[in-house]
Protein backbone atom coordinates (compact mmCIF):
# COMPACT_ATOMS: atom_id res chain seq x y z
CA UNK A 1 0.00 0.00 0.00
CA UNK A 2 1.37 3.19 -1.12
CA UNK A 3 1.84 5.92 2.02
CA UNK A 4 -0.67 8.40 -0.33
CA UNK A 5 -3.42 5.75 0.23
CA UNK A 6 -2.42 5.29 3.98
CA UNK A 7 -2.89 9.23 4.05
CA UNK A 8 -6.34 9.10 2.58
CA UNK A 9 -7.51 6.26 4.86
CA UNK A 10 -6.15 8.36 8.25
CA UNK A 11 -7.63 11.78 6.77
CA UNK A 12 -11.41 9.64 5.72
CA UNK A 13 -11.44 7.99 9.25
CA UNK A 14 -10.08 11.01 10.98
CA UNK A 15 -13.31 12.96 9.29
CA UNK A 16 -15.87 10.82 9.95
CA UNK A 17 -14.40 10.68 13.88
CA UNK A 18 -14.67 14.37 14.18
CA UNK A 19 -18.27 14.61 13.43
CA UNK A 20 -19.82 15.55 16.43
CA UNK A 21 -22.90 14.06 15.82
CA UNK A 22 -21.24 10.61 15.69
CA UNK A 23 -19.37 11.20 18.56
CA UNK A 24 -21.65 7.58 19.68
CA UNK A 25 -21.01 5.81 16.79
CA UNK A 26 -17.30 6.87 17.14
CA UNK A 27 -16.49 5.95 20.70
CA UNK A 28 -18.07 1.99 19.35
CA UNK A 29 -16.29 2.08 16.05
CA UNK A 30 -12.85 2.40 18.34
CA UNK A 31 -12.37 -1.40 18.59
CA UNK A 32 -13.42 -2.03 14.44
CA UNK A 33 -10.62 1.09 13.37
CA UNK A 34 -7.79 -0.30 16.05
CA UNK A 35 -8.61 -3.83 14.17
CA UNK A 36 -8.12 -2.42 10.72
CA UNK A 37 -4.74 -0.85 11.78
CA UNK A 38 -3.52 -3.70 13.12
CA UNK A 39 -4.33 -5.53 10.16
CA UNK A 40 -2.57 -2.92 7.64
CA UNK A 41 0.96 -2.45 10.34
CA UNK A 42 1.10 -6.75 9.74
CA UNK A 43 0.91 -6.63 6.16
CA UNK A 44 3.45 -4.01 6.21
CA UNK A 45 5.65 -5.71 8.52
CA UNK A 46 5.43 -8.67 6.04
CA UNK A 47 6.79 -6.49 3.35
CA UNK A 48 9.29 -4.92 5.55
CA UNK A 49 10.69 -8.59 6.63
CA UNK A 50 10.72 -9.25 2.46
CA UNK A 51 13.05 -5.28 1.94
CA UNK A 52 14.98 -6.61 4.56
CA UNK A 53 16.05 -9.85 3.14
CA UNK A 54 16.30 -8.27 0.03
CA UNK A 55 18.50 -5.56 1.43
CA UNK A 56 20.67 -8.55 2.99
CA UNK A 57 21.04 -10.42 0.00
CA UNK A 58 21.73 -7.13 -2.74
CA UNK A 59 24.57 -6.23 0.23
CA UNK A 60 26.07 -9.39 -0.16
CA UNK A 61 25.61 -9.38 -3.83
CA UNK A 62 27.36 -6.30 -4.21
CA UNK A 63 30.17 -6.72 -1.48
CA UNK A 64 30.73 -9.75 -3.71
CA UNK A 65 31.04 -7.60 -6.87
CA UNK A 66 33.11 -5.09 -5.29
CA UNK A 67 35.71 -7.88 -3.96
CA UNK A 68 36.27 -9.52 -7.29
CA UNK A 69 34.85 -12.36 -5.98
CA UNK A 70 31.19 -12.62 -8.49
CA UNK A 71 31.15 -13.57 -11.90
CA UNK A 72 31.54 -10.24 -12.97
CA UNK A 73 33.53 -8.53 -10.44
CA UNK A 74 34.46 -4.67 -10.28
CA UNK A 75 36.95 -3.44 -12.86
CA UNK A 76 39.20 -2.11 -9.97
CA UNK A 77 41.24 -3.79 -7.63
CA UNK A 78 40.42 -1.90 -4.24
CA UNK A 79 41.95 -2.67 -0.66
CA UNK A 80 39.22 -4.42 1.51
CA UNK A 81 39.52 -1.33 4.34
CA UNK A 82 38.05 0.89 1.37
CA UNK A 83 34.93 -2.28 0.03
CA UNK A 84 32.49 -0.48 3.14
CA UNK A 85 33.39 3.22 0.86
CA UNK A 86 32.30 1.58 -2.65
CA UNK A 87 29.39 -0.23 -0.64
CA UNK A 88 27.95 3.32 1.41
CA UNK A 89 28.12 5.15 -2.07
CA UNK A 90 26.76 1.79 -4.23
CA UNK A 91 23.18 3.14 -6.36
CA UNK A 92 21.68 -0.74 -6.34
CA UNK A 93 22.39 -0.86 -2.32
CA UNK A 94 21.22 2.30 -1.36
CA UNK A 95 17.79 1.85 -3.49
CA UNK A 96 17.07 -1.35 -1.19
CA UNK A 97 17.92 0.75 1.70
CA UNK A 98 15.84 3.34 0.70
CA UNK A 99 12.93 1.54 0.10
CA UNK A 100 13.54 -0.81 3.39
CA UNK A 101 13.55 2.89 5.32
CA UNK A 102 10.53 4.09 3.21
CA UNK A 103 8.60 0.84 4.79
CA UNK A 104 9.77 1.35 8.14
CA UNK A 105 8.19 4.85 7.82
CA UNK A 106 4.67 3.62 6.50
CA UNK A 107 4.98 1.19 9.73
CA UNK A 108 5.31 4.26 11.90
CA UNK A 109 2.55 6.24 10.34
CA UNK A 110 -0.11 3.35 10.94
CA UNK A 111 1.30 3.04 14.67
CA UNK A 112 0.83 6.48 15.14
CA UNK A 113 -2.40 6.04 13.78
CA UNK A 114 -3.46 3.31 16.16
CA UNK A 115 -2.03 5.66 18.92
CA UNK A 116 -4.75 8.39 17.91
CA UNK A 117 -7.47 5.97 17.45
CA UNK A 118 -6.48 4.47 21.60
CA UNK A 119 -6.85 7.63 22.83
CA UNK A 120 -10.10 8.25 21.13
CA UNK A 121 -12.10 7.05 24.17
CA UNK A 122 -10.24 9.77 26.62
CA UNK A 123 -10.92 12.50 24.21
CA UNK A 124 -14.93 11.81 23.46
CA UNK A 125 -15.48 11.67 27.15
CA UNK A 126 -13.43 15.11 27.68
CA UNK A 127 -15.84 16.16 24.41
CA UNK A 128 -19.07 14.73 26.31
CA UNK A 129 -17.95 16.75 29.59
CA UNK A 130 -17.43 19.89 27.91
CA UNK A 131 -20.99 19.39 26.56
CA UNK A 132 -22.35 18.78 30.13
CA UNK A 133 -20.82 21.86 31.44
CA UNK A 134 -21.89 24.29 28.93
CA UNK A 135 -25.20 22.70 29.42
CA UNK A 136 -25.31 23.53 32.65
CA UNK A 137 -25.31 19.89 33.97
CA UNK A 138 -21.56 20.25 35.41
CA UNK A 139 -20.72 23.68 37.30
Amino acid sequence: MKVEEIKEMIEKDAKFLKEESNIDIASLSVPELCAKYHQLIYDETMILNYLKTEYKTTKRDRWMYYTGKSDKPFDLVILKTDVDKFLDADEKLNNSLLKLQAQEEKINLLTEQVKAIMSLSFNIGNAIKWKKFLSGEIG
